[in-house]
């Protein structure tokens, strides 16, 4: 990379419950593509409370590799609680974020971070959708009640494949505790005028382990956040500007 390029320090932090099967090579991936990027980087496991070996496995990579570290969750607290952990204790100029089943290719994260150099967030879009009919109805639903609500025209809300500088993270408040979060911190960086641009990334469905975020119980808390969310601090802002 030229001398010249764009390099800012970068965490990347990982919410994991019970990953065991796949931390490892997580956290290893980020670890070699952030090498590569800068030379001032963190990678951080959010543990929510795990039942099974995560917490033991990240541990163990804290103590072999420099710059990884591990935040532990006595009790789970969903996805909005650990990405709001991750958040809150990346210390980077850019701060990124993906699931620790290995959704993406790191190497992807070569080409967003250039793009920080004239925009604020980065969030990726799945170029194709190796899932269950269910779920791709889901999420499909879900990205047209985004838009038909907030006007936020992202083609893939709630993809886990979002890197943002730290001044979006000072600035946008997160409530949520369960998937609304993602398009919350969308929502929220829109509404204080900061630069969003999306980015192609190939998605690889998960080969390991289970699933927890396509529950009945999952939709039925994110329609709950969303409605909450709308009602009580987006709709008077819009209406306030």
């Amino acid at each position: 990379m030229p001398e010249t390029a764009y390099r800012p320090s970068v965490s990347v932090f990982l919410p994991a419950y019970n990953e065991e099967e796949n931390i490892e090579r997580a956290v290893k991936n980020s670890v070699a593509v952030l090498r590569e990027i800068t030379d001032d980087w963190e990678v951080i496991v959010v543990n929510d409370a795990s039942r099974d070996r995560t917490g033991e496995i990240a541990e163990q990579l804290c103590r072999e590799i420099p710059g990884v570290r591990v935040v532990h969750h006595e009790k789970n607290t969903r996805l909005g609680g650990a990405l709001r952990t991750g958040f809150s204790n990346a210390t980077k100029q850019l701060v990124f974020y993906t699931d620790a089943d290995n959704p993406i290719d790191m190497n992807d994260l070569k080409r967003a971070v250039p793009l920080m150099a004239d925009a604020d967030f980065v969030t990726g879009y799945r170029l194709n959708r190796e899932e269950p009919l269910k779920r791709k109805v889901y999420s499909r639903c879900y990205n047209w009640l985004i838009r038909l609500l907030f006007g936020l025209k992202v083609r893939d809300v709630n993809f886990s494949f979002k890197l943002v500088k730290r001044e979006v993270l000072q600035k946008a408040r997160l409530r949520s505790m369960g998937s609304f979060i993602d398009a919350e911190l969308l929502i929220e960086a829109r509404k204080y005028g900061f630069r969003i641009r999306e980015m192609g990334v190939k998605y690889y469905p998960r080969t390991l382990g289970e699933s927890t975020l396509a529950t009945p119980g999952v939709i039925l808390k994110i329609l709950d956040e969303l409605w909450v969310y709308y009602r009580k601090h987006y709709r008077n802002h819009v209406s306030d500007a």
